[in-house]
Formats: structure tokens, C-alpha cells, sequence
């Protein structure tokens, strides 16, 4: 039998031949209700806000995270399952505890058979979590590619603090301004204030931009060292690769992506 090419084995894993699901393989999807599952059993409903966990934790058999990892497929994955997590809070009309950006990783676990997955959460960086059954392991969800199994684990270590990141700000391909990014939380537009109080953690970053250009535009959270959270919160034009956000919409992007406002690139990299 002919050896596939990596591409082709990375196809075959997400789309398995034989189903017709929409563009999402039985493994994307069973990932994603483990994390949701495991997300929502930590959930506590505040008044008329329902607040859940914001770092959560994939877990594979050997076996699939070395089939991901083979085509450098981990990453992609991971960053699919974060954003729609991240969809899921607006469209639910969810908030995370301490407001953190979600962020999801991918992990293997021999303990875990050939189709067993479980989805954990984990302690955010720089808090306090109790597990749901006042143990002192994360609480965790396990699925398995047709039904549900419990397994045990233990959650991995927070990741070591990325390096301070730089705004660049063009026009018709040319840099007219830049600045060095402080802190993980953002509120980027027009130089001065809207009156608005920040809200707690962000920093204001002014730029030198025209009245089209809220001086509150864009919210940006750093999840780490290679993904940022952008929402459109301002009156002026945003998009990102060619989709235009609607008035609070949010989207997870790679550092390094061009952000379009009016007719300006913004660049945080």
C-alpha cells in the first residue's frame, strides 16, 4: 500500500472518508463538546451572568497527538478549538472568570486508549482555583470517539511569560507610527480619552489617527505568545482578513496579523 503524505494523513484525521459532517471531523467535534462539557461544569450564574472557566486543556491517546503532531497539525487544531470557545461567549452571552481570554491547549496521555479524549480545566496563570469536588486536581470531562469515559490526570504548568510585543500602524504600505506594547490587555484608537473608564487591566494605547477612528476602537487581549484576542468596540471600520467585525464582535488572530481600521493596518508583532 502506497505511504500517504503527511497533508493527506492530516486531511484523512479531521475528515474521516465515509462522513459527511459539515466540514468537522468526529474528533473536532467530540473535542469540542468535552471542553464545553468540562467548561460548563465549572460554571457559577451570577445574577444574570453565567461566568465559566477560561483555560482548558485538551488530552489525546499517544497515538492521535502523534498523528497531529507528525504534520504540525497541534497548533491548528488548538487554535480552532480557541476560537469557537471564544464564539461561544458571545453567542451565549458568557463571561470567564477574571475576564481572562480563553485558552485551550493539546496535550497526548498514554493512560488514554486509541479513541479516548478528555478535556480538563486548568488554574488560571497567577490565581487561586478550587476544583468542583474540593479535591486539588482540575476538573475534567473525558470523551471517547462514541461515548464517554472518566480518566484521571493532572494539569500541566503554566507557560512561561512571552515577550513584550510592538504596535506598527501603516498607510498605503508605508509605517507612520509605532509603540511598545506593555502589560496583555489593550484599549488601541485615537489619541485621548472617550470619558469611559478602562476597564481593569487594560492599558491605553493612543494613536495618532483621524476623527473616523474612535479613541476607544480596539480591545486586544494577549492569550500568549502567539494568539491575540481583537473585539471591535469603536464607531470606525474594522476587519481582519477581509471580514469586517460588527460593533463588539471579536476574532482570534496570530500575532503578526494585519488588523485593517479605516484605512489604516495596524501590525502587533
Amino acid at each position: 500500500m502506497p505511504r500517504r503524505s503527511p497533508l493527506r494523513r492530516l486531511i484523512d484525521l479531521l475528515f474521516p472518508v465515509g462522513e459527511r459532517r459539515d466540514n468537522a471531523s468526529e474528533l473536532i467535534e467530540r473535542s469540542l463538546e468535552a471542553l464545553r462539557a468540562a467548561r460548563d461544569d465549572r460554571a457559577i450564574v451570577t445574577g444574570r451572568q453565567r461566568l465559566v472557566p477560561s483555560r482548558l486543556e485538551l488530552r489525546l491517546a499517544p497515538e492521535r497527538y502523534d498523528e497531529l503532531a507528525e504534520v504540525a497539525g497541534v497548533r491548528d487544531v488548538a487554535f480552532h478549538l480557541n476560537d469557537e470557545l471564544m464564539k461561544d461567549l458571545r453567542a451565549d452571552r458568557l463571561r470567564t472568570f477574571g475576564d481572562h481570554p480563553v485558552h485551550v491547549t493539546i496535550a497526548a496521555d498514554p493512560a488514554l486508549g486509541p479513541n479516548e479524549l478528555y478535556a480538563v480545566v486548568l488554574v488560571p496563570e497567577g490565581t487561586e482555583d478550587i476544583p468542583s469536588d474540593g479535591g486539588t486536581g482540575p476538573a475534567d470531562r473525558t470523551m471517547m470517539l462514541g461515548e464517554e469515559l472518566p480518566v484521571s490526570m493532572a494539569s500541566s504548568a503554566a507557560a512561561a511569560a512571552p515577550r513584550r510585543l510592538r504596535l506598527v500602524v501603516r498607510q498605503g504600505g508605508a509605517t507612520i507610527g509605532s509603540v511598545t506594547l506593555d502589560g496583555r490587555r489593550w484599549i488601541v484608537g485615537r489619541r485621548g480619552t472617550s470619558g469611559a473608564p478602562l476597564a481593569p487591566g487594560y492599558t491605553k494605547v493612543d494613536l495618532d489617527l483621524p476623527p473616523t477612528v474612535s479613541r476607544d476602537q480596539l480591545r486586544i487581549d494577549r492569550i500568549d505568545a502567539e494568539r491575540l484576542r481583537v473585539q471591535s468596540v469603536g464607531q470606525g471600520r474594522v476587519s481582519i482578513a477581509g471580514e469586517v467585525l460588527a460593533q463588539e464582535e471579536q476574532r482570534l488572530v496570530a500575532v503578526g496579523m494585519a488588523i485593517q481600521v479605516e484605512e489604516f493596518e495596524i501590525v502587533i508583532g
